[in-house]
């Protein structure tokens, strides 16, 4: 398919931007060159791009930084920024580069993922396996498009070559982990200097050690073999204003980190004992004398989530499925709940020991007729009851059920790789820095997305069946309980 024919009017104005388009780069200090590469591409860049760019080309000299990053608040064209670099110019001026290009897994990864590629590839030549996740160039340069859940994952990547490696979403890895994958970073191709690329928001397990590597050294001006450049939604005027909208609307910490861009907070992690290889495990058939419950978290503009969990006789608990979606009335979503609790569980939800859910299901938001949601879910043949809905204790109890390697405490929790949205939100919640010992709220995005729903209801079903804990002062032969408010009964 040929390039669409302009209007006259389309013309002029496409001049203008490309004048405007040139005289950003330059004063970035990019090479004509490389302009006149990005644009016969079809591809414009912002001047805050230019700058990344520039920083690229600048990395071709010895001594020059060669970990470059991008970082600040959400919705600044980081991904497509690098993208571009890495496909549009890096590859097609060295042939035969070999590059790995790290995203973090998740549904919304893959997509972003084909949109980029489509893109910013539109009228360059190149081979796209999906299977391999490899795009190769007809001068023979490669990109691998790995994937990561956690740090583990980054094992499959070592002990490779790599011309330069990118990674995305750098603040979800450790930096021993990072640190290990630059053994792989060596490069014996003439006339090129390896380099690191990563891109970064705020937050994460990898916060501290990304701002001490790249924010800290950009701040004292004293930079040498890194080179930070801070992007930002307001340089990007492609963002789209529903999502400016639910920037704005952002309060608190998760406000500072997403929307300011801002490095100083001082939250992290809330499940740092959180273990992908240790905690996810493959679907099994449920015996059919186990517990078995469900939980629901409501929903309409964000996800309505359910989750079904089973209970071993050793009181191990499973969560064995899970379903979630939006903008759906009750009817939909029970007709779903029917279907889905046969599939995980092998029996029908009249079977099921319980049915928590939490409280607004209760109040009387109601139908047409005055029904409340749990009286609606009640006339589709679903019973709900009250969740506890603590959020403290049920923090506590999701951190003690996932278990302490350093504790040498089991793990009494697993989750069956089918429950997506369940692995992938429980990682990325952090630490409220108000009330350490609880996880900060966190709203859906605009597109129902990002959101907490997938944290609140595993509490929500982990709570349906708390752990047993030992007495603090067990009893010992020979003593008495303290008298207590003039009773004499165990210390609890």
């Amino acid at each position: 398919m040929g390039r669409p024919v302009l209007t006259t009017t389309q013309v002029l104005t496409a001049t203008s931007e490309l004048e405007r388009c040139l005289a950003a780069a330059k004063a970035a200090g990019c090479p004509r060159e490389q302009a006149a590469r990005f644009i016969a591409a079809g591809y414009v860049s912002q001047p805050a791009q230019w700058a990344f760019h520039a920083a690229a080309r600048a990395a071709d000299a010895p001594g020059a930084p060669n970990h470059i990053a991008l970082g600040g608040d959400r919705a600044g064209a980081k991904s497509h920024c690098i993208f571009a670099q890495v496909l549009l110019d890096d590859c097609q001026r060295f042939p035969g580069l070999d590059v790995l290009y790290l995203r973090k897994v998740g549904k919304a990864a893959r997509k972003a993922l084909q949109q980029l590629r489509s893109k910013v590839l539109a009228y360059t030549p190149h081979d796209y396996s999906s299977h391999l996740g490899l795009i190769t160039f007809p001068n023979q340069s490669t990109v691998v498009i790995g994937h990561y859940r956690n740090d583990a994952d980054i094992e499959n990547y070592q002990g490779l070559e790599y011309d330069a490696i990118i990674i995305e979403e750098a603040t979800q890895l450790k930096q021993e982990t990072k640190d290990m994958l630059l053994g792989s970073l060596r490069s014996s191709k003439p006339g090129w200097r390896v380099r690191l690329y990563e891109a970064a928001n705020p937050g994460g397990i990898g916060h501290a050690s990304f701002k001490n590597k790249y924010i800290i050294p950009w701040r004292k001006q004293q930079e040498t073999e890194t080179h930070f450049i801070p992007m930002t939604w307001r340089d990007n005027r492609f963002v789209q204003p529903e999502y400016v909208a639910y920037l704005n609307s952002l309060k608190g910490v998760l406000r500072r980190m997403w929307r300011e861009g801002d490095w100083d907070v001082g939250v992290g992690q809330f499940f740092t004992n959180w273990n992908h290889d240790l905690h996810v495990i493959r679907p099994f058939d449920i015996p059919s004398h186990w517990k078995v419950w469900a939980a629901l978290d409501y929903g309409y503009s964000h996800p309505t989530a359910v989750g079904w969990f089973a209970k071993d006789g050793d009181g191990k608990v499973y969560q064995v499925g899970e379903y979630g979606a939006s903008r759906r009335l009750v009817p939909s979503h029970a007709e779903n709940i029917h279907k889905f609790t046969v599939e995980y569980t092998g029996r029908p939800v009249s079977q099921l020991t319980k049915f928590v859910a939490g409280h607004d299901c209760f109040a009387n938001r109601g139908d047409e007729r005055g029904k409340t949601i749990a009286q609606q879910y009640q006339a589709q043949g679903i019973k709900l009851t009250k969740a506890n809905i603590n959020r403290t204790t049920g923090a506590a109890e999701m951190l003690d059920r996932l278990g302490s390697e350093e504790d040498k405490q089991p793990a009494s929790w697993a989750i069956f790789d089918t429950c997506t949205e369940t692995i992938e939100t429980l990682p990325r919640m952090m630490q409220d820095p108000k009330r350490p010992e609880d996880v900060l709220k966190v709203d859906a995005n605009p597109a129902g997305e990002e959101g907490d729903d997938f944290y609140d209801m595993p509490r929500y079903g982990l709570m349906a069946e708390p752990m047993v804990r030992k007495r603090p002062f067990p009893r010992t032969r020979g003593t008495r309980p303290r008298p207590r408010g003039g009773s004499v009964r165990p210390s609890f």
